[in-house]
């Protein structure tokens, strides 16, 4: 049997296109991932940590209200509606976002975990594409790349990575012991905020000194402002596609904050407890906070000692700290997927390997246009800034199977915009 659709990993922006596919009732689809089981970041799954958007930008309901997929139906199935509005949320925490997502999971039998996806070839003859798993060979029409993005980990700190030394996306894996050591954090994004309110908290035990170093100015909020957010709209997305390349990098890096920052009342509670730390308890000052460095390079002195070299951006100075613990809150980064490479030779990516992306999210390549390879979360520099939020899941999986399909299933004509960003409008 040809199918429809093989979607390759399964995280929350695949699963919202599965979730739109099938009820559609028109698409034969599968989705097939490495885990054993859904896990949305398991390793950052803290106490503390919240989403960054709202409870109404989930898996469907912006473009299909009505789904059985939607976040309000998981709150009514889960029986805890009632709570839920008594506690007059709009953001909601990591942990139920994920119960949500792996209740989704539940709902559709066409998703299979543990069954990790090993090459992707086209057969030009019957034109269709050969997906071989660990567990056999599947035919599929269209097939949409989703597995993610690597933890990434800087030139300067690789040759330290180890015992005592590793990537954010690890830390309620690895369950680190903090208690009496010095621990340092790298990296001001909102993992590192997120590590840091939890160190605070006492949630790997009381360390005896703890620090946090950034490249960036200052430990900086995310930009939630009204005008801000219209970047994460459907007519902002379709004309930042229409610009030419150059602009779109200059614009992408003009909107760092709107993506990247700190979520205010994650700020807000570390500002808090050092506050009640320090100058209400006057207890001794162990926590540096280290922003405007430049990481430089990392040490391994032994097993469970590091000497962090760091660049001031304001003095230009070398700066030197000791650590027993380092956690490396740097981001992740796009990878071409090993399972791609029978196909490489027939994508034109670019020099920076970024997937070429038309409107519709479906590649550029040298092969049929009546089968496609469609990608999510592939495309910041040809969609801008709100390709790798949650955001816009749910237009973007509709704008996708509105174009396998050939005709507008899900109404996604865009709302006039208060700003006017087209030229002459």
């Amino acid at each position: 049997m040809t199918l429809d659709l093989i979607g390759v990993g399964i995280g929350p922006f695949n699963l919202s296109l599965a979730a739109l596919a099938k009820e559609t009732g028109l698409i034969q689809s599968t989705f097939f991932d490495t885990h054993h089981e859904f896990g949305w970041h398991p390793g950052m799954l803290l106490p503390t940590a919240t989403m960054q958007t709202y409870v109404l930008q989930d898996l469907v309901t912006t473009v299909a209200p009505r789904s059985e997929f939607s976040f309000i139906n998981y709150l009514v199935e889960r029986k805890k509606i009632y709570r839920f509005l008594a506690t007059e949320q709009l953001i909601i925490s990591r942990d139920e976002f994920s119960d949500y997502l792996r209740w989704a999971c539940e709902k559709m039998p066409n998703l299979h975990f543990s069954q990790p996806v090993e090459q992707i070839d086209f057969d030009d003859r019957q034109q269709f594409f050969r997906v071989q798993t660990a567990k056999g060979e599947y035919q599929s029409r269209h097939i949409c790349l989703g597995s993610g993005h690597a933890p990434w980990t800087p030139l300067s700190a690789r040759s330290a990575v180890g015992k005592n030394c590793f990537h954010a996306a690890e830390i309620e894996l690895l369950e680190p012991d903090f208690t009496g050591k010095r621990v340092m954090i790298v990296g001001g994004g909102q993992s590192g905020a997120d590590i840091m309110l939890n160190t605070l908290d006492g949630h790997w035990g009381q360390p005896a000194q703890l620090s946090w170093l950034s490249r960036r100015p200052n430990f900086q909020p995310l930009d939630e402002s009204i005008f801000t957010n219209e970047y994460f709209t459907p007519e902002y997305v379709n004309y930042f596609y229409t610009l030419p390349v150059e602009v779109r990098e200059r614009e992408i890096k003009t909107q760092k904050l709107p993506s990247d920052g700190i979520s205010y009342h994650t700020l807000e509670k570390i500002y808090h407890h050092l506050y009640h730390k320090f100058d209400v308890l006057q207890e001794p000052r162990n926590v540096s906070l280290l922003p405007h460095r430049t990481l430089k390079n990392i040490t391994r002195i032994g097993e469970s000692r590091f000497t962090l070299e760091a660049l001031h951006g304001l003095s230009q100075c070398d700066e030197h700290f000791e650590a027993d613990i380092v956690i490396l809150a740097t981001g992740y980064r796009p990878a071409l997927p090993k399972y791609l490479e029978p196909l490489l030779d027939r994508i034109p990516y670019d020099n920076e390997k970024h997937l070429p992306l038309e409107a519709n999210f479906n590649l550029r390549w040298h092969g049929p246009e009546c089968n496609r390879i469609y990608a999510v979360n592939a495309g910041i520099h040809s969609h801008g800034s709100a390709e790798g939020q949650l955001t816009l899941t749910a237009w973007r999986s509709a704008k996708i199977v509105n174009h396998l399909l050939g005709k507008p299933y899900y109404d996604i004509t865009p709302c006039q915009s208060l700003v006017q960003w087209w030229p002459g409008k």
